[in-house]
């Protein structure tokens, strides 16, 4: 069976590493150097789960904070459960891992479907690639979703900048309404600067007043989960970004990403039901998180940060996010 995937993140990889044991993949990558504008956050049991090298953590965080206005509440995470990762070097990694699983790996762009063929893009020639099965992990702007004529996954625009003027050693979460906006402000450390977001322009610029810089920020997507996304549509899958599979709330992707991948592959691989098996696992919990999501927008959003220095509350939150409690 032939296999073709789009995107080479932590999505397309992981269903390419899965699957090329078994199939003849090729996994198509629109740049070969790609360093996704992300704050690198994933849950450090990743690495023990699909089996990565632990020489790629930058930071191994064992607490976070949670600020609102003057309160700044210190979250223990249970031991160092948070890891920071470099996405360029991360995401060449997986698809490197990949290739030593057998998958063809190409550098081209997608550009549409012609029956059962990828038609890519290769500097100024189109080559088809054809397949039985082919896997979308081309991002919140799927080109894939859009070529299909499938609505686009629903987003909110946020700004961002990597700065050497402003040093976190973990991360920080700012909840505060002009500086986080319909959601929070951020601070990730990286390597040598520290990455900073929120959501659109003016609570960007009021985040930069409230850490005293002044930097410009880029802008990027985020997809934002609703219950009837399309994730299968006949022999094509959707998968990570381009199937929204980012926790809502907390904005989680890398580790949801390659979780949702291996469900996809092992579904491949068994005949199995992929958006079935995707809710048994995810659904309860992303509905869940989505409520949240929709109470932090309103008022009770101090109530919420606040009720967090109560430690029976800090408690449940990491259990809620490391998956030792269910909803």
């Amino acid at each position: 069976m032939k296999i073709v995937i789009i995107g080479g993140g932590p999505a397309g990889s992981v269903a390419a590493m899965e699957l090329a044991k078994k199939f003849d993949v090729t996994l198509i990558q629109d740049k070969k150097e790609f360093d996704k504008p992300c704050g690198g956050g994933v849950k450090r049991k990743v690495f023990q789960e699909f089996g990565l090298d632990e020489s790629l953590i930058k930071h191994s965080l064992d607490h976070i904070y949670m600020v609102y206005k003057k309160d700044k509440i210190k979250i223990d995470l249970k031991g160092e459960n948070l890891a920071i990762v470099n996405r360029k070097e991360f995401d060449t990694y997986l698809r490197e891992k990949a290739s030593r699983n057998g998958a063809k790996i190409y550098y081209g762009r997608f550009k549409k479907i012609d029956k059962n063929k990828a038609l890519i893009k290769f500097k100024n020639e189109i080559v088809p690639f054809d397949y039985d099965i082919l896997i979308a992990a081309d991002g919140v702007n799927s080109t894939v979703r859009k070529a299909l004529n499938l609505p686009k996954i629903p987003s909110t625009l946020t700004h961002y900048a990597r700065t050497e003027k402003y040093k976190v050693n973990t991360c920080e979460f700012f909840f505060d309404f002009p500086v986080g906006g319909e959601y929070y402000a951020w601070a990730f450390p990286h390597e040598n600067k520290t990455h900073i977001g929120s959501v659109d322009r003016e609570n960007f610029k009021n985040l930069c007043n409230k850490l005293n810089i002044d930097i410009k920020p880029k802008g990027y997507k985020i997809p934002t989960w609703q219950k009837n996304i399309v994730i299968r549509h006949n022999n094509v899958y959707f998968v990570g970004d381009a199937a929204a599979q980012v926790m809502p709330l907390s904005f989680e992707g890398i580790y949801y990403a390659m979780s949702s991948a291996k469900i996809l592959a092992q579904c491949i691989m068994q005949n199995g039901d992929y958006e079935k098996e995707w809710q048994k696992r995810f659904l309860k919990e992303f509905t869940f998180m989505k409520k949240l999501e929709t109470i932090n927008k309103t008022f009770l959003r101090s109530l919420i940060v606040k009720m967090h220095k109560l430690k029976v509350i800090r408690n449940f939150s990491v259990n809620l996010w490391l998956g030792e409690k269910n909803v």
